[in-house]
């Protein structure tokens, strides 16, 4: 046998022997409180220890029954005896109780699958019909039969009051040892309510046993209080402590017996079952209340929850767009503080050095506290966002007094912020602990298990933002490095044309894009032009961009013209990823001859503005598809004589594709631009794109703007 089970083997023994003594005990003493208050005069009102018996059966499997048996005649023997009465009277009596109980616990194990939850309507309905009703009908048979036989009792009268008695017992006895697992947090967390109800039971139960008025009129009320205040627990509860009172003080002749009746024997039964019910009542309309309290709770938690749901996903949103943890901070500003109604937030994360913890964002504080307590903390700090970056354990501090003890030396910080519960969470990016995440509430919370989830979900939404934070700031670094490499600062001198360019990113904060440009000078008094853009922002975008301006600007320096550059970018696009929609025109002017060769794929045409007449000429004769969507394209290239002061524009579709303007009108709109455009201004990129372009603009602007006829040193 293995360690383990070996363990597990000597736990369920001693949790049986437990049980055999605990029941073997209780039995003993409710014996003896039996034969007490037949010594005082009375008669047994009911039977305890019935009730033990009945719930230790429920709450065991049917293997453990045999030892309860047991421990039921031994203490049945040993009671009985200490008082005088005969053996096998006391074994009959024992089996009277050991059968009732088992087929009382047999029924109610079947009907409810399992130990019963008296909470629920049937599994109360199947205790009371298997345990208080049918089970003490075969254990009155037998201990009244006995009864009969061995002291001379009228069978009907002594069958009757067993099983009345015994019901009885079962009810109140054996309700709050099944409720109590359930609900004993309700009496621990309101005792002087409890010691009340207690004591209002005591007092009204005597005076209801002494004068004969009805229990309904002076008991029902205060177990009615019970069962709104203490739920079943408590009804059952001042229930039993009224059958034990009428169990000392019950006698035929006073009180409730007092009047009229066939028998004592009848009227003691109708007394029994007349506190029975009252029990009965009071714990059905616990329940009734508990349903009630439990079905306001449990649509209040839907609401928290759908809320907090709404919340996380409005949260996922915003965070899958933050760039920065600047930009994460503002998140959980707008939808942590302002919507889930936390008081403040702290982000933390660890500094490079990976001594101390930077404040990278901070909302809800006053700004007293934040000039007294810093915009750091060193890693080491006793503190709840030191000792969760430090140690990747949570920390829940539900009240400002749970925080001062934890942290003595900060006591004050929670009355000053104006806090109860402060909540700190690790952060983790890449496996690792990388800073904390520090919630702070105005009032005590709950923290229980649907807010505990809300708080963990928020601390990994934040985690993996974190992650994307870093990984953009690597990528951006990366990505600026590589632009400003591949991309031309400043213009060359070529000579016959004067050029202007200018590149914008749509993100301002970003700064990056596939946009591109050549201006090239090559052999023999030709110049190389290409304006081109490929999908997307960021480094992969940049990454593409880089190999196509670099493959076109070789192929330009091998002499190849403008379709053949275009055939070959074409062929290598297909290859290089994310490149395979990428579009670019080309140009190539000679000097000596005076013709731009001009071709383009995908791209929107060149615009060629006369100096002579300020006419524009649309250069779209030679068009083809995308680079990189077919091997062999067979671009085509046309050529134009330009004379000197003619202007050529080439640019991306960023220049003339915006929301509400189609391509094909945005190009009709720049040409009229261009026709209307100051000489003196033929060359200002800038102020060409603003009266083009609205703000904001949504999409790159690359824009390339040749005169020809000139040189210019730069």
């Amino acid at each position: 046998m293995s360690g383990a089970r070996r363990t597990r083997s000597r736990a369920a023994s001693l949790r049986l022997v437990g049980l055999v003594l605990a029941a073997f005990v209780a039995f003993v003493a409710f014996v003896a409180l039996s034969w007490e208050a037949r010594a005082i005069g009375g008669v047994s009102f009911f039977y305890p220890a019935a009730g033990v018996t009945a719930a230790a059966m429920i709450l065991s499997r049917r293997t453990v029954w045999p030892w309860i048996a047991v421990s039921v005649v031994a203490a049945e023997l040993l009671a009985d005896i200490h008082y005088g009465a005969q053996t096998q009277v006391s074994i009959a009596f024992a089996i009277a109780n050991i059968v009732q109980s088992a087929i009382g616990a047999a029924v109610v194990r079947t009907c409810c699958a399992g130990r019963p939850d008296l909470r629920r309507r049937r599994d109360f309905a199947a205790f009371v019909a298997g345990s208080c009703a049918i089970g003490p009908v075969f254990g009155a048979l037998i201990g009244g039969t006995t009864s009969t036989l061995v002291y001379g009792q009228g069978w009907p009268g002594a069958v009757l009051t067993w099983w009345a008695g015994d019901a009885l017992s079962v009810l109140v006895i054996a309700s709050p040892i099944l409720l109590w697992p359930l609900q004993s947090g309700v009496l621990r967390g309101r005792p002087w309510e409890t010691a009340g109800v207690l004591t209002a039971t005591a007092a009204l139960s005597v005076t209801a046993l002494k004068t004969g008025i009805p229990p309904s009129v002076v008991i029902l009320p205060v177990l009615v209080w019970a069962a709104f205040r203490l739920d079943m627990v408590g009804a059952a509860t001042a229930g039993a402590l009224a059958a034990f009172l009428a169990d000392t003080m019950v006698r035929p002749g006073t009180g409730l017996f007092s009047r009229p009746a066939n028998s004592p024997e009848a009227q003691l039964v109708v007394t029994q079952v007349y506190v029975a019910v009252i029990v009965v009542v009071a714990m059905l309309v616990a329940q009734e209340a508990g349903a009630r309290v439990r079905a306001v709770q449990e649509r209040e938690t839907e609401r928290l929850e759908r809320t907090q749901l709404e919340t996380l996903s409005r949260l996922a949103h915003r965070l899958s767009a933050a760039l920065t943890p600047e930009d994460i901070g503002r998140a959980l500003r707008a939808h942590v503080l302002d919507e889930a109604g936390a008081r403040a937030v702290n982000l933390y994360l660890v500094s490079a050095a990976g001594d101390t913890l930077d404040l990278v964002s901070t909302s809800g504080h006053p700004p007293s506290l934040i000039d007294r307590y810093g915009r750091g903390i060193p890693l080491s700090e006793h503190s709840v966002a030191g000792d969760v970056a430090r140690t990747g354990a949570s920390i829940d501090l539900r009240t400002a007094d749970e925080y001062a003890a934890a942290y003595p030396e900060l006591a004050d910080w929670p009355v000053n912020a104006g806090v109860q519960t402060v909540v700190g969470r690790p952060l983790e990016c890449g496996g690792e602990v990388c800073g904390a995440m520090v919630l702070l509430w105005a009032d005590p919370q709950p923290l229980d298990a649907a807010q505990q989830a809300y708080i963990s979900a928020v601390a990994t939404m934040v985690s993996q933002a974190l992650v994307r934070a870093q990984v953009y700031v690597d990528d951006h670094a990366r990505a600026a490095v590589l632009h400003s490499v591949v991309q031309p600062i400043d213009e060359v001198d070529v000579a016959g044309l004067e050029y202007r360019a200018l590149y914008r990113s749509a993100d301002a904060s970003n700064g990056l894009g596939g946009d591109w440009y050549s201006v090239v000078k090559l052999a023999g008094g030709r110049t190389y032009l290409a304006v081109g853009d490929v999908l997307g922002h960021g480094l992969p975008a940049v990454e593409d961009m880089a190999q196509l301006r670099i493959a076109g600007n070789a192929y330009a320096n091998l002499g190849l013209g403008p379709a053949r550059v275009l055939t070959d970018l074409g062929r290598y696009a297909g290859r290089v990823s994310g490149a395979e929609f990428a579009t670019a025109a080309v140009g190539v002017y000679d000097s000596t001859t005076g013709l731009l060769f001009y071709s383009a794929a995908g791209h929107p045409p060149p615009l060629l503005r006369r100096a002579a007449s300020a006419e524009v000429m649309r250069l779209d004769e030679s068009r083809g598809p995308v680079l990189g969507l077919l091997d062999d394209a067979g671009y085509t290239e046309s050529s134009v004589p330009v004379e000197d002061g003619d202007v050529l524009v080439m640019y991306s579709d960023g220049l003339v594709e915006h929301e509400g303007c189609e391509i094909q009108a945005g190009i009709e709109h720049l040409e009229r631009v261009l026709a209307h455009w100051p000489p003196e201004a033929l060359l200002d990129c800038e102020a060409l794109a603003e009266a083009v372009v609205p703000t904001p603009r949504t999409d790159d602007i690359c824009l390339v703007i040749v005169r020809f006829g000139t040189s210019s040193q730069n």
